[in-house]
């Protein structure tokens, strides 16, 4: 692979360092324009993805901790062992050769002799010489360091999950997720008849006629045939919990990037998508007019405005799609497990505490409301339910239509991250009905 390539991956992971989410980084140095972009891809969200393990590895070669490392020397060290020990394509000692060019051009000489030093150690060690945590006597200390994920994150899954969903819930999240689309109309068997058409190959998998396309397709080419969303099955069942009226008008009161908004627009009669940010609400309209273009005009209406304060009134459905840790869309988005801390969720919970109280007073007599979240912490989606109808005995608990199996004891849809079939994310969405009269 080439160096700019190795130059592209670099500028992401700097970006990521720096503090920036993965995707705002990617879109940033540019790396979807280029023709290796799937290769870079693979080294950037593989080395994001596997941080703690390859910096477990790394500081049992070196007997030093990595974060201790100037930012380009870590990443130096990390990309390098991520190219060693995961990417089989890659040349131990191109893996190297590179590392070390790359330091020395920004950082000199010794820099450079110490990247030289672990990785060469690195690619001669014998993997059985590289002792892990037992999971059998350390679960905690094995899926931080081999399972690559923050300890104090496993140790409350494993408080609130259980050992054994503990465990499956960090497998599934170092996963590569597949790519499914929404069709907002029609079946799925007709959207896999469309897109092998136009030479793309899809099976139909997951609810509301969903596809899943095959790897290494550009979603974008997928997109332009067929009147979709990219949404993962997760996502879908939130859409189908929600369950609209036919003809009814729905409010996505924090719609951007507009996923759910845009299916919703399918069963509904005609969607309010606010978000408060004009920026990302612009790619509501972006796929608003995507849809229109490929023969379905979605009824999508864009609105910039604060949840808090709803600019709708009178909708029989209002979706409040809150931000939340995203621990249940890990896999899609690994840096998350290390952009988050115990404190910002306690923030993430005061948040969503007072966008619901904004949606609920745009609910009229007799509407319902959704509150939903792609995350797994209990006190955003259960406990942040309770909480509220405690506050608000006008409204109940009225569950929509999903397997059993995706249900908790209150009715909630309650998703957990899973690797089969075909993987999916994590969700939760609790659909409430307020009191008429």
């Amino acid at each position: 692979m080439t160096g700019q390539s190795r130059a592209l991956a670099a500028s992401v992971l700097a970006g990521v360092e720096a503090g920036r989410r993965l995707d705002v980084a990617w879109e940033a140095a540019g790396a979807s324009a280029s023709r290796h972009r799937a290769w870079v891809r693979t080294l950037v969200y593989g080395v994001v993805r596997l941080r703690g393990r390859l910096d477990y590895v790394l500081g049992q070669v070196s007997g030093r901790d990595p974060e201790g490392l100037d930012p380009p020397v870590r990443l130096a060290l990390r990309t390098g062992a991520y190219e060693i020990l995961e990417m089989k394509s890659v040349p131990a000692y191109a893996a190297v050769s590179e590392a070390v060019k790359a330091v020395k051009a920004g950082r000199g000489r010794p820099a450079a002799g110490l990247v030289n030093a672990v990785l060469r150690k690195l690619a001669a060690a014998v993997p059985g010489r590289i002792s892990f945590p037992r999971p059998e006597a350390d679960l905690e200390g094995w899926l931080a360091t081999w399972g690559s994920h923050p300890r104090w994150l496993v140790r409350r899954w494993i408080r609130h999950f259980g050992p054994k969903a503990a465990r499956e819930l960090v497998e599934a999240n170092n996963e590569e997720p597949a790519t499914y689309l929404r069709p907002v109309a029609g079946s799925g068997a007709e959207a896999v008849q469309r897109l092998a058409q136009a030479g793309i190959a899809a099976v139909a998998a997951g609810p509301g006629a969903s596809v899943r396309i095959e790897a290494g397709t550009d979603p974008a080419a997928a997109l332009a045939v067929v009147p979709s969303v990219v949404q993962d099955p997760a996502a879908s069942r939130v859409v189908e919990y929600a369950a609209p009226e036919p003809g009814a008008l729905v409010a996505d009161l924090c719609a951007a990037p507009g996923g759910k908004a845009l299916a919703l627009s399918g069963a509904a009669g005609a969607v309010v998508a606010a978000d408060v940010s004009p920026r990302r609400l612009a790619l509501v309209a972006e796929g608003a007019e995507r849809l229109r273009r490929t023969g379905r005009g979605a009824k999508v209406w864009p609105v910039a405005a604060d949840a808090r304060f709803p600019a709708v009134q009178g909708a029989a459905m209002v979706l409040l799609d809150a931000p939340c840790s995203a621990t249940g869309v890990i896999r899609r988005r690994p840096d998350v497990r290390w952009r988050l801390a115990e404190d910002g969720l306690r923030r993430l919970v005061r948040t969503q505490r007072a966008l619901l109280e904004g949606a609920a007073a745009a609910v009229p007599s007799g509407g319902l409301l959704v509150y939903a979240t792609c995350a797994l912490e209990p006190e955003e989606n259960r406990g942040q339910v309770e909480d509220f109808l405690s506050r608000h005995p006008e409204f109940r608990l009225e569950p929509g239509p999903a397997p059993a199996r995706l249900l908790d004891a209150a009715g909630c849809l309650a998703a957990l991250p899973a690797r089969e079939p075909g993987g999916q994310d994590g969700a939760f969405a609790a659909r409430m009905r307020k009191t008429a009269g």
